[in-house]
């Protein structure tokens, strides 16, 4: 656990991302407080995963309440249905504090559950609180060194007593004994002036899956394989095959070979290929997971940049760069239907043939010329991807296939996708 320390402050009109964040929310709520005011919304929402509801549909089997197959259930036969009460004048004062929620309702991830009233008497105490309005006497969260504390409180793998809470919650549920786990460090807490001082060693959390403790790398589900935690799956075990009806109808109860899509749609709409006599050739288009950066990001940095080229490029098969008259390091432009980057090629003999490679996650403002066909400056490697669904996709309501927002989803098949790559000219413009 570590911070990401200001280096200089925002310079001249300048604001971080909090401030504005927090300018917008009070702008917005001064005029929603005459026209929108106070509403009730009905609001759908998924069967989550790690409820009651992820066994809402027995055997996997769907039915449809629209076509009087079933009773319309919220939250077994159709979406979970809230009504969600919105003051749309109190937004700011909302934003710039911790509701009354966290201790009332309490925190659940994975099962596991706490409510952290001690820590909410922390926050008000290490924060101060808000005056007036309808936060009055909430710990504060107007400056973004306060959420940082917040988050780091909330939070079992910085604060000892909630993770062994946590774990002492799942026992219940399991029947295997997973407190002892956090218990050597229930008294230990991480501030955010601690990871500023130097980077912090994580609890043990049930937030997670992996075992964190001295002398032994992480590695996902130690818990579940050394103290035999169920895994989220209907029956508590890793699952090969998934006998839902959606996937067994197309194939996709046991893993499969699947071809590449086809991509000739991609290409439809765009421009001519060789419109302007420039030998092209098109590729299969990957994006593997960023190669050499902090975790996915902060790649901007000395460490980073003397690791590898100092930026972006195209990986490109001996084969494929000669087609086009592409040498090691020379700028390249690949564009499709969705849009266009330029960048430097990278030809490697690992690369094979038809395939080109895009680690992804390089910021757009370094090494980023500007385009010769469009004039624009070339994007980063999702400006030639696009989303691509698939039906079992939409699949919920049943054990793991039950998707949680941001947690469990979807697979990233945006990530098969084409494109086509030419010569850039070496005398690059910015």
């Amino acid at each position: 656990m570590h911070s990401f320390n200001q280096a200089v402050p925002p310079p001249w009109e300048a604001r971080t991302d909090w401030d504005t964040f927090g300018a917008i929310a009070r702008a917005f709520s001064s005029l929603a407080a005459e026209h929108l005011g106070v509403r009730r919304d009905i609001v759908a929402g998924p069967v989550q995963h790690d409820t009651p509801g992820e066994i809402a549909q027995p055997g996997g089997v769907v039915r449809d309440w629209r076509a009087g197959e079933c009773e319309p259930v919220p939250g077994r036969t159709m979406p979970v249905l809230t009504v969600v009460e919105r003051d749309y004048g109190a937004v700011a004062e909302q934003w710039a504090a911790l509701g009354p929620l966290a201790e009332k309702l309490g925190s659940s991830v994975k099962s596991a559950s706490w409510k952290p009233d001690r820590e909410v008497a922390y926050l008000a105490a290490k924060n101060g609180t808000a005056r007036g309005g309808v936060a009055d006497g909430r710990p504060s969260l107007e400056r973004a060194d306060q959420v940082a504390e917040t988050m780091l409180a909330l939070s079992g793998v910085t604060n000892g007593r909630l993770s062994v809470a946590g774990f002492r919650a799942l026992e219940e549920r399991c029947g295997v004994p997973l407190a002892d786990l956090a218990e050597v460090a229930e008294e230990t807490r991480v501030t955010f002036q601690d990871t500023q001082v130097q980077p912090r060693r994580v609890i043990t959390s049930p937030e997670w899956s992996g075992i964190d403790e001295e002398g032994r790398a992480y590695a996902a589900f130690t818990i579940n394989v050394e103290r035999e935690k169920p895994w989220h799956t209907l029956s508590g075990r890793m699952h090969l095959y998934l006998d839902h009806e959606w996937m067994r109808e197309l194939g996709e109860n046991l893993p499969a070979y699947r071809p590449p899509v086809d991509h000739r749609l991609m290409l439809a709409g765009g421009r001519a290929p060789d419109a302007d006599g420039i030998p092209e050739i098109t590729l299969r288009y990957l994006t593997p997971h960023s190669k050499w950066s902090i975790h996915s990001e902060y790649q901007d940095n000395l460490h980073m940049l003397t690791l590898f080229r100092g930026g972006s490029g195209l990986w490109l098969s001996p084969q494929d760069a000669e087609a086009i008259g592409v040498r090691d390091n020379e700028w390249v432009e690949a564009h499709n239907r969705n849009g266009i980057v330029v960048t430097r090629a990278v030809v490697s003999h690992r690369v094979p043939q038809g395939v080109c490679l895009m680690y992804h996650s390089k910021d757009r403002q370094i090494g980023t010329p500007r385009s010769e066909i469009d004039g624009r400056r070339g994007g980063t490697e999702n400006a030639l991807t696009t989303i691509a669904m698939k039906p079992t996709h939409m699949a919920g309501g049943y054990a793991q296939l039950s998707w949680s927002p941001n947690y469990y989803g979807p697979t990233g098949s945006n990530r098969d996708s084409v494109t086509v790559v030419r010569r850039h000219s070496q005398e690059v413009v910015y």
